[in-house]
């Protein structure tokens, strides 16, 4: 045992950090395997599966398979890259987590179904239902669960939990957010060009960063990802029910309404703010501990 005083024989040896393959090599590998799984793989999982309804098994196939491809590939990489452990993702447990969830679906409920609402009164459209109340109450839930396997779970898990912790350890939060949507932005339009051509590049890109830009907000201010998916999942399901037509047919003026429903990329983060009672470190580059 060590006699110096400064050093004191009772303190134990801190945990050793393994050398880890730097960081734009861990980007890289994280966004080469989304594109893979997004547009190599799940045409060959779509393959078997006709497209017979908005809920048939091609959609559940398809959900179920990315999720399932995420979670393992992000937990590879994690280990044997990072060489950190999964939690530093914060992606919490239920106990934890259901707050964060919920405070996520009321940044884009409260102020998104404020302005839907309004719309609604003012006359500028109507919405017409595609079915009978039971019905479109079940339909509603297997949208949400569909929502939440297929994009809303492994997207911010990707973007919001795994790029967002590494580009954190390098730069500040701020900055981060910013990084983060770029790269989101770079998956989400190359998957439409990739599907449709390049004349949605400019709309998609615009897109695809202004909701990065919103959501990586959201993970600094609550410090977790659950916020992230809980905002994604009112979201896509909102837009997919209403503005996809799969659940509901709008009637009158669609701009407007559009323009309605953009309350929650203007006030989703304040409301996150006043609803956790946080603000977020937006300024400081935060270590990934061993």
């Amino acid at each position: 045992m060590s006699d110096d005083p400064v050093r004191g024989a009772d303190v134990p040896p801190g945990p050793i950090e393994e050398p880890r393959v730097g960081l734009l090599w861990r980007v890289v590998v994280v966004m080469a395997a989304a594109m893979v799984i997004w547009y190599a793989l799940l045409p060959l999982v779509r393959e078997p599966f006709p497209e017979d309804s908005q809920f048939g098994a091609a959609r559940w196939a398809t959900a179920v398979f990315v999720t399932a491809a995420v979670v393992p590939v992000l937990w590879a990489v994690r280990r044997y890259l990072d060489r950190r452990p999964w939690d530093g993702l914060r992606l919490t447990g239920f106990r934890e987590g259901w707050w964060p969830f919920l405070v996520g679906a009321l940044s884009w409920g409260i102020p998104g179904f404020a302005g839907l609402g309004a719309a609604l009164a003012l006359g500028w459209v109507e919405l017409v239902p595609r079915a009978a109340v039971p019905e479109l109450a079940g339909h509603l839930v297997l949208l949400a669960v569909l929502v939440l396997l297929y994009e809303a779970l492994p997207e911010e898990l990707i973007f919001r939990g795994y790029l967002f912790r590494n580009l954190n350890t390098a730069m500040a939060a701020w900055l981060a957010v910013v990084a983060q949507a770029a790269l989101f932005a770079l998956f989400g339009a190359t998957l439409w060009v990739l599907s449709t051509g390049w004349e949605v590049l400019g709309e998609r890109v615009v897109l695809f960063f202004s909701i990065g830009i919103v959501i990586g907000c959201l993970r600094v201010v609550t410090g977790n990802v659950w916020t992230c998916i809980g905002f994604h999942v009112v979201f896509q399901v909102t837009a997919q029910a209403v503005l996809g037509g799969q659940l509901f047919q709008v009637r009158g003026d669609e701009g407007g309404f559009v323009l309605a429903l953009a309350g929650p990329f203007v006030f989703g983060v304040l409301v996150a703010i006043l609803l956790s009672r946080r603000d977020g470190n937006w300024r400081e580059r935060v270590p990934d501990s061993v």
